[in-house]
């Protein structure tokens, strides 16, 4: 083997090295929560590109978000691996097919991004004995029987053997799922489930295709291998043709999407899924405290699960299990909660709340809010339906004829001459370069269809400095210093739908998947009481609480503090303002002429102590420093 660049093993432990370096192949890495995994697999992919003459276009990663794509992508660029072909299943899917349609002359089919306007046209006048049927309901079942690969006509029976919970009728539900296949086939369009279909029926019909695909994608690589279900496996496996070149990463205890269609088991059972696989764990927890890691681990152990994992931080940090008679004096509860947590001039998007549905945020956001304190409610990605500016922009760019046309739309974009710039004009403008790059005789029309499928390529990220309110679900992947997890409360955590032992120890895994979200402190707060129903802590907690975490349980209902008008007083800079203020009036002139109130804040916190440190504050020309200096110096000496 060539010699291995330094920044492909600097900083890796042993099992991190291994996992890199080791020639087995198929290879799992069984990575726990904080231990590494996106770094283990960056530098595989790129060990194996540098060092076995491996080349980049035969490569493929496979990742289950966008945002997971863009950040191994950003990684890989780093390392200077640039030509591998890394997306979501779906996007890998529709880029084969995009490819194929073309060499064949077929007019590609629209794809649907949102399929909830036409769920809401399959179900509309379908009789359920009480009420229409929800939309929402149906796509979630559409998305669970199409996973399990399951025709309209089978869901019925098939859902029924699952256990799966509707408020509508079976019967009702298949028959929107078959009407909505109805509709998509007269609008001539396909859905993401679509694609992936349509990927195995070409190659099942084509020989010479598929041997085509399989010499193109060589070398395998799965992030999350945990969450693939059944479609996306046959896929794989499909692409992949029985070659053992496969490298698969994930954690059985983070396997939260089975009521999705996820097939936990092809991981938590890797051995079997590929005799004779060689498998690594990946056991050091590098981004939790000991306490984070002990609570999780005690909840995973309350339902026969274990959590192997260690933590290798020496810092202890905190765990609490907190309380509360209600809703809203948990609400509040929180709001305290963070403001002592937070260090002194950190930022507040260090934080977040998270909590088992939608529903629970509003109060909680309602409470950040009237504290003053700023917050950012996530319930999913907008669509491009949902944001109105997008829709119009993506409306422009289909009107381009050609690559030309597109690029010069695009340059415009960046100048500010189609509209006033903007973060989303300029997302749009880099996405026609990356768009172009990698499709240099593409349209208007077949760049809307990319971008919407693939997000561009990255996302935008909300710059705005707040607390990250989001339900388990959406926290997975992510974290922060600080994480709330609020209405840890029976009938919730676990649900009370989940009925069946692999849903119940979803759910174990889902609150496992919540508290490691925190890096050094935890909360855990529940209700005495919610929706006017009498509630109590989740039996999930018990092993918690006997590790020593305080559960101080319901506190009194207090008055809500009520968000004061005025700051707490700085005596510095009171000093600075009055003294800027008798200034002012003795000269006869506006106080903000002589120094505004933003100034006077920062020279109170850096304190200068001469004239060249009061030059060095921020905004403070030494031409000021020099005018006013000795008098605001006289005055801070006064303090």
């Amino acid at each position: 083997m060539a010699d291995v660049p330094d920044a492909l093993t600097a900083g890796l432990d042993r099992t991190q090295l291994e996992a890199v370096m080791v020639e087995a192949y198929p290879l799992a890495v069984i990575a726990a929560a904080g231990s590494g995994k996106t770094s283990v697999l960056t530098r595989r992919i790129a060990r194996r590109v540098m060092t076995e003459a491996v080349e980049e276009r035969h490569v493929v990663a496979l990742t289950f978000s966008r945002q997971a794509a863009g950040e191994l992508t950003s990684r890989l660029a780093r390392l200077d691996v640039r030509g591998v072909t890394v997306g979501t299943f779906h996007a890998v899917a529709y880029g084969v097919l995009r490819q194929r349609w073309a060499d064949l002359g077929r007019p590609a089919p629209g794809l649907v991004v949102n399929p909830q306007r036409l769920l809401t046209e399959a179900a509309a006048g379908i009789e359920t004995g009480r009420r229409r049927l929800d939309q929402t309901e149906v796509g979630n079942e559409l998305d669970w029987a199409r996973a399990q690969r399951l025709t309209a006509d089978r869901y019925a029976r098939a859902a029924k053997d699952a256990g799966r919970r509707t408020n509508a009728p079976l019967t009702a539900i298949a028959e929107a799922l078959d009407r909505y296949e109805t509709v998509k086939q007269r609008r001539r369009v396909v859905d993401f489930h679509d694609l992936l279909e349509l990927s195995l029926r070409e190659m099942e019909q084509d020989a010479s295709f598929a041997a085509q695909l399989q010499w193109r994608f060589r070398h395998f690589f799965v992030d999350e291998f945990q969450d693939v279900n059944p479609l996306q496996f046959a896929v794989l496996e499909a692409w992949r043709s029985g070659r053992p070149d496969l490298c698969v990463v994930g954690d059985p205890r983070q396997a939260i999407y089975g009521w999705n269609g996820a097939d936990p088991g092809l991981l938590m059972h890797v051995e079997d899924t590929f005799p004779g696989i060689h498998v690594v764990r990946l056991l050091r927890n590098y981004r939790c405290t000991p306490s984070v890691v002990a609570a999780a681990a005690a909840v995973l152990g309350s339902g026969e699960q274990t959590d192997d994992s260690v933590a290798v931080r020496a810092d202890p940090g905190s765990v609490a299990v907190i309380g509360a008679t209600d809703a809203q004096a948990e609400a509040r509860l929180v709001v305290d909660r963070l403001r002592q947590l937070r260090v002194p001039g950190s930022r507040w998007a260090s934080m977040a709340v998270l909590t088992r549905t939608n529903q629970q945020l509003g109060p909680i956001r309602d409470a950040l809010t009237r504290a003053g304190i700023p917050s950012q409610l996530t319930f999913r990605q907008t669509t491009p339906d949902d944001d109105p500016a997008r829709r119009a922009l993506l409306s422009d760019a289909r009107q381009c004829n050609g690559p030309d046309e597109l690029a010069a739309w695009g340059r415009d974009l960046d100048d500010g001459l189609v509209a006033s710039a903007s973060p989303l004009h300029r997302r749009v403008a880099r996405a026609v370069r990356t768009y172009l790059a990698g499709v240099p005789f593409g349209s208007g029309a077949s760049f809307v269809e990319w971008f919407e499928l693939t997000g561009g390529g990255d996302e935008l990220v909300e710059a705005r400095d707040s607390v990250a309110l989001l339900t388990f679900h959406a926290a997975k992947g992510r974290e922060w210093r600080t994480v709330v997890v609020a209405g840890v409360e029976s009938g919730l955590v676990p649900h009370s739908g989940a009925n069946r032992p692999e849903s119940k120890a979803e759910e174990i895994r889902l609150l496992y998947v919540a508290l490691t979200r925190a890096s050094d402190h935890l909360v855990v707060t529940w209700c005495s009481e919610r929706d006017g129903r009498a509630t109590s802590r989740s039996p999930l907690l018990e092993d918690v609480v006997a590790l020593g975490a305080p559960d101080l349980g319901p506190l009194p209902e207090l008055p809500e503090r009520r968000r004061s008008t005025k700051p707490a007083v700085d005596p510095v800079l009171d000093a600075l303002t009055r003294w800027r203020d008798r200034a002012a009036l003795a000269a006869r002139m506006p106080a903000v002429a002589i120094c505004d109130d933003d100034l006077l804040r920062l020279v109170a916190q850096y304190r200068p102590a001469t004239l060249d440190e009061l030059a060095a504050v921020p905004g403070f020309s030494r031409l000021a420093a020099a005018r006013l200096g000795p008098r605001l110096l006289a005055a801070l000496e006064a303090v």
